[in-house]
């Protein structure tokens, strides 16, 4: 179970095929949007109706944090019962939850089986405030108290702010936590499980050039001046630029494109990063995560919510430079390119990090500990 979102779906996909693969019977409680994505994975999707935005059809999330958790609460609130309903002849043994379903403890505790937290992001550590910002607003507190109130109907012992799970898969590598020797021993981190993801197609550069991807992810591309700057900043470059821009902004309203660039609503991004020199990114964990596998420096320009913290750990750890939004103009771009190009210490920690994910286990490791729940 996961929450209708790229960033949400796309990390335990791996986890499904090797579950498929190892004789398990896997269902995909997921919306229209990612059937492909779950038959692709050879599981059965189980469908239901959400209330999150949804990125096909050009909605954006909000930026107030309060006003982005109340979305959760809600999209539990409305999918809980739509589950329940659509297992009750086929009651799981276990249920793999992202870290946004909430929907899933309160099923887990109902049907009484073992759940495992799937999380594509940093995990509770010491600290966590300072990074993150308190939660102590008022504005927080009344969507507490309206999960809280849920939680209560469903006669289930839960209470939003200690919802801490059982057992965590951490789909990020350990050195990216932050303070990651703080964090509980039953969290593992297997660093990113991603797949080839083929029903997505393939992109191919047209000739020697190094590549650039430039991409803002799936939820926040609402960003005309952003994409201006970058066509000035990296047009005539001897680059083959790859810039995605959703589905919000129409393409004519960027002027005219040079030569060099190739302009996309959307791009195969793992397929383009395996083949890409630099990555431009809004830090979003799962474009950071496919960045890190494949060993691509980044240019961090987060937009919202945990790309601020993420963007700030890509700078820290020197696996690229983090270039606020207001500050991004052609020159600062330009020259956060030559940073990364040319810092010889930052290529070979990217290379680094790169080796630590594929140690990690991913996807081999995840499937164990799923099955070792399941004994």
């Amino acid at each position: 179970m996961a929450v209708p979102a790229h960033g949400h779906v796309n990390p335990g996909l791996g986890l499904v095929t090797e579950l498929n693969a190892r004789g398990h019977r896997v269902t995909y409680a997921v919306t229209d949007d990612f059937v492909p994505q779950v038959a692709e994975a050879s599981a059965t999707s189980v469908r239901y109706e959400s209330t999150l935005p949804s990125a096909a059809a050009q909605e954006q999330w909000p930026e107030d944090q309060a006003a982005a958790v109340l979305l959760f609460v809600e999209e539990m609130i409305a999918v809980h019962p739509q589950l329940s309903a659509a297992y009750d002849q086929d009651r799981p043994d276990l249920i793999i939850y992202d870290i946004g379903a909430l929907q899933a403890p309160v099923l887990a505790h109902q049907w009484g089986v073992p759940a495992i937290c799937l999380s594509p992001t940093h995990v509770r550590f010491e600290g966590i405030e300072e990074v993150f910002g308190s939660p102590d607003t008022p504005e927080l507190k009344a969507v507490y108290a309206r999960a809280d109130a849920f939680f209560a109907e469903q006669d289930v012992p839960l209470t939003f702010e200690k919802m801490e799970p059982d057992r965590c898969v951490v789909t990020i590598p350990r050195s990216f936590q932050y303070n990651g020797d703080s964090v509980a021993d039953n969290h593992t981190f297997v660093g990113p499980m991603l797949t080839g993801r083929s029903f997505q197609g393939e992109w191919h550069p047209s000739d020697e050039r190094p590549v650039l991807l430039i991409s803002m992810g799936s939820a926040y591309t609402d960003q005309l001046e952003l994409y201006r700057s970058c066509l000035a900043a990296f047009g005539g470059l001897d680059w083959q630029v790859v810039l995605t821009i959703g589905k919000v902004i129409d393409p004519a309203q960027l002027g005219e494109i040079p030569p060099n660039v190739e302009v996309h609503r959307w791009v195969p991004q793992l397929n383009v990063l395996s083949q890409a020199d630099v990555f431009i990114t809004h830090a979003g964990m799962g474009g950071s995560m496919e960045g890190l596998y494949s060993g691509v420096p980044m240019i961090a320009i987060p937009q919202a919510a945990d790309q601020f913290a993420n963007a700030a750990r890509i700078e820290q750890l020197g696996l690229g430079v983090r270039l606020p939004k207001e500050q991004a103009s052609p020159a600062a771009l330009r020259a956060a390119l030559t940073r990364v190009c040319e810092d010889p210490e930052l290529l070979a920690r990217s290379r680094a990090i790169r080796q630590e994910i594929h140690e990690a286990g991913g996807v081999r490791r995840a499937a164990d500990i799923v099955e070792q729940s399941l004994t």
